[in-house]
């Protein structure tokens, strides 16, 4: 049960897991597309999108601030909206979580590069199966191998920032060349890139483990965005000033690399910066994945046993099994890596919006909680965030989703309708209503 998870992650251990979980593939080969559309105005993209992804993460830092708890997705929505809904937000939840298979996946492609013959499924099941066992020790030494990787991660990063600043022509960042499409083509690539800034919001998953959650939230979600915004820019100045525009537009980083790094460097690039940026993040989702399915499942909307906690490792065991089964069964099925990326990020957007909205609620529901919450603003401003964010989401979701292969899209919609038909009804039953669920106030 949630008492029984322990309270050790410090704030260098959350920010970890949050830069971890924000630098992923995306940066890695995005920033060819995303050269193509906006030019050399690409630097400036990454650093507005930044903002906007603070901007639409905003809400859940502020609920987070104001009522750290595990699994905090599920209960801000379950105790904020209602119960009924959260039921439906934690089945769709359920479903979103392909993204294991896409991100196991996208590590095999890169590992592939670098040793080619390696069978895909016996590859991404086997990095699953070592990732699964890091977590299932126990979040500590889950959040120990995170910084480690991060460390190396963001040396690889600099060192590609640092390597190739003296080759940069600075004269490609002129009027000629940045933005070639307008002011249509910065939002556009801004959206794009949306998913390559976001990332920091999963910690507001483990307030329960945290040691002070209440300052740790809001503070990483800021600094971690934006620290990686700015990494991003300088990143991209690189990749877009070292070879001809023309000749970096829908290519990867690895072939700017090529050109600045010595084949050692080059080799250090590829591990640390392409396989460590997509294993960081597979990495955090096992750590924080589980605790929303964890809170649902001590609510009774979810089977009670799923929330069984180990003793020896305070890790919730049966919750880890299932998300590793869920990335698994994708990849043994042969499911594409692009219709995952494309059904799960498209889901990840849609729920990440309920908190938004739930945070409207807040004063009016939960006065004792908004009166002590360390960082807060007008119940208005409340109802502002949520439409921005709201928005946001609601683009990147429709953009993604509508883009689907025609059989997941259909298998995708008949899910969502079951789901939603199956909340409508446990709603009604006289046993759900008898329920009792905690207020926010006591399980904050």
């Amino acid at each position: 049960m949630q008492s029984n998870l322990k309270k050790v992650l410090g704030f260098w251990d959350v920010l970890g897991i949050a830069v971890g979980s924000i630098i992923g593939a995306g940066i890695m080969s995005l920033t060819g597309v995303a050269i193509g559309i906006t030019g050399s105005g690409v630097p400036l993209v990454l650093a507005v999108g930044a903002c906007f992804t603070l901007t639409a993460l905003i809400p859940l830092g502020f609920l987070s601030a104001a009522a750290p708890t595990t699994g905090g997705f599920y209960r801000y929505t379950s105790r904020l909206l209602s119960p009924q809904v959260g039921v439906f937000y934690i089945l769709l939840y359920l479903l979103s979580k392909v993204t294991v298979a896409m991100y196991v996946l996208s590590f095999t492609q890169y590992l592939q590069a670098l040793m080619p013959g390696l069978p895909v499924k016996t590859t991404s099941i086997a990095a699953l199966t070592f990732v699964f066992g890091i977590n299932f020790i126990g979040i500590k030494p889950m959040a120990v191998v995170q910084k480690a990787m991060v460390f190396i991660l963001i040396v690889a990063l600099l060192a590609f920032i640092v390597a190739g600043f003296p080759h940069v022509d600075f004269g490609v960042f002129n009027s000629a060349e940045m933005f070639p499409r307008g002011a249509g083509g910065f939002l556009m690539t801004t959206g794009l890139l949306f998913s390559a800034t976001g990332g920091s919001q999963v910690i507001a998953e483990l307030g329960g483990e945290m040691k002070n959650p209440t300052r740790d939230i809001p503070l990483v979600m800021i600094i971690s965005t934006l620290g990686v915004g700015v990494l991003y820019a300088f990143m991209a100045i690189v990749a877009v000033g070292v070879l001809p525009v023309s000749a970096v537009v829908n290519q990867p980083l690895t072939k700017v690399a090529h050109a600045i790094f010595s084949e050692p460097m080059y080799l250090f690039f590829a591990i640390g910066g392409g396989l460590f940026a997509i294993g960081t993040t597979l990495v955090a989702l096992f750590g924080w994945v589980t605790k929303s399915f964890l809170a649902a499942s001590e609510d009774g909307v979810l089977p009670r046993r799923l929330a069984d906690v180990s003793r020896r490792f305070g890790t919730p065991h049966w919750l880890l099994l299932i998300v590793y089964l869920s990335g698994v069964i994708p990849v043994l099925l042969g499911v594409t890596l692009e219709d995952i990326a494309k059904m799960g990020v498209g889901l990840n957007m849609v729920i990440y919006a309920f908190p938004a909205v739930a945070l409207t609620q807040l004063p009016r529901k939960y006065p004792e909680l908004y009166a002590k919450a360390r960082f807060k603003l007008p119940p208005w401003g409340y109802n502002v965030l949520a439409a921005l964010a709201v928005g946001l989401f609601g683009v990147q979701s429709y953009l993604l989703i509508a883009d689907l292969n025609f059989k997941y899209l259909a298998a995708m919609g008949v899910y969502v309708a079951l789901a939603l038909a199956y909340a409508i009804w446990v709603g009604r039953t006289k046993a759900f209503k008898a329920k009792r669920f905690a207020p926010l106030a006591e399980i904050a």
